[in-house]
């Protein structure tokens, strides 16, 4: 099981804080370079109940470790409930079955423009993930919470007809964007 050094993560967000006070690296002005309060084990359980999956090891460990949303790569970690929130606006019928269903990639899938098929977009195609970040421009980096490759994290970019990309685990992801924060300036 991956060990968060919650001290360390802080000192670098304090750190990324003092040479970026005016907010200019990218997504730094919703998320300030700090992160949500973490959450205790019995919140983490109460979520995994609501969406009837346990979350990823890494991924949990980092919500009663280190915090529960704010910074992160491109605009920031949503936070749990933000999340969930978000995943219900983007599927219709609900997230009563999206999480419990598997994520139907391992890997990368972006069929060829005349190829897609008409649900393209259809929320089928990202089940058994939890939106994580938002890119912009429609795109957001996502999760995977069931599945075989779940504590991924991987990239939904079909508003740009580019399809859904591995990336990498939750804790490189985020390792990666602490180490160089600045490589996403306006």
């Amino acid at each position: 099981m991956t060990v968060w050094n919650a001290d360390l993560i802080h000192r670098r967000l304090a750190e990324i804080q003092q040479q970026d006070p005016e907010h200019k690296i990218f997504g730094a002005k919703r998320h300030h370079h700090c992160l949500g309060p973490r959450l205790s084990t019995r919140d983490v359980t109460a979520f995994e109940r609501k969406i009837g999956v346990d979350l990823p090891k890494s991924f949990r460990a980092f919500l009663t470790e280190v915090g529960n949303g704010g910074a992160g790569p491109f605009y920031g970690l949503y936070n749990l409930e933000e999340a969930f929130r978000m995943d219900a606006m983007e599927i219709p019928e609900g997230p009563l079955h999206f999480y419990t269903t598997p994520f139907p990639h391992t890997a990368n899938w972006n069929p060829p423009l005349e190829a897609q098929p008409e649900d393209y977009e259809d929320g089928r195609w990202i089940t058994g993930s939890l939106v994580l970040a938002e890119f912009g421009c429609g795109a957001f980096h996502r999760l995977v919470v069931n599945g075989k490759v779940a504590g991924e994290v991987w990239f939904d970019d079909r508003c740009a007809d580019e399809g859904i990309t591995q990336e990498r685990d939750f804790f490189e992801w985020y390792m990666s964007w602490l180490d160089q924060p600045h490589r996403h300036r306006f």
